[in-house]
């Protein structure tokens, strides 16, 4: 009879064993699984449309330069990006390229020195003003580099 207690000690035990290793993988499953995500908070303020604007040669010279003038250039766009934070919603891209078309549908080059866009969230235009202070775009690279900003304009029921 003390064989049989001890058998069915033995199986409990084990049981329990199995029981709580079930238990921990299940948790130790469910810790790494992906959190589900939660939604973005959605941004405050308004929107405004950065425009970089420098001669096509100032463009040219930096396609032309060395990769560790390509990488100090770089840095400082980093640099600036991340002091921004969210409030930089679309870093945007060089822009090359550029064509107008006119009414009558007759097309051509554009005639501005259209260079590059960015987007940017902010509460008004001394916030904008704060984000943009610094920047690398009008931080001598071309002493024609300038920025241009405009506010976008919501439209009801777009």
């Amino acid at each position: 009879m003390a064989k049989r207690v001890k058998k069915a000690s033995k199986k409990a035990s084990k049981k329990a064993a199995k029981k709580s290793i079930k238990k921990t993988a299940k948790k130790a499953v469910k810790k790494a699984a992906p959190k589900k995500a939660s939604k973005p908070a959605k941004p405050t303020g308004k929107k405004f449309l950065i425009i970089y604007h420098a001669p096509m040669d100032a463009m040219a010279q930096t396609m032309n330069a060395s990769p560790e003038e390509m990488e100090a250039g770089m840095a400082m766009w980093k640099a600036w990006a991340k002091r921004v934070g969210k409030k930089l919603t679309d870093l945007g891209a060089p822009l090359v390229n550029g064509k107008r078309i006119l009414p009558n549908g007759a097309s051509g080059p554009s005639m501005r020195d259209v260079t590059g866009y960015s987007l940017l969230q902010a509460e008004d235009w001394d916030d904008v003003m704060d984000l943009l202070s610094g920047h690398p775009h009008i931080s001598g690279w071309s002493p024609d580099a300038t920025i241009e900003i405009h506010e976008t304009m919501l439209i009801p029921g777009m």
